[in-house]
């Protein structure tokens, strides 16, 4: 069996900005997913409404990973749409 890997340059095709982006959105699922609540990344992409009861949720958690990994997505957020 070949396992196919990615090659170095690969893995920074993305702009830094949207490899931050995709990692923190990676962190908001399971840090969730922790607490039982399971998000539809493609809604939370999509649906804006969908996406800000998450990070409401999540900015209210007791958790200040949580908490941190909220904040700097809708930093991130809002860098990107201006």
């Amino acid at each position: 069996m070949r396992i196919q890997t990615e090659h170095p340059a690969q893995a920074s095709a993305l702009p830094a900005d949207e490899r931050v982006l995709l990692l923190e959105e990676v962190n908001l699922k399971w840090l969730l997913a922790g607490m039982g609540l399971w998000i539809d990344m493609s809604r939370f992409h999509n649906e804006p409404s969908y996406a800000a009861r998450f990070l409401a949720l999540a900015e209210a958690s007791n958790s200040p990973a949580l908490r941190k990994c909220a904040a700097s997505l809708q930093g991130i957020q809002e860098s990107t749409c201006q």
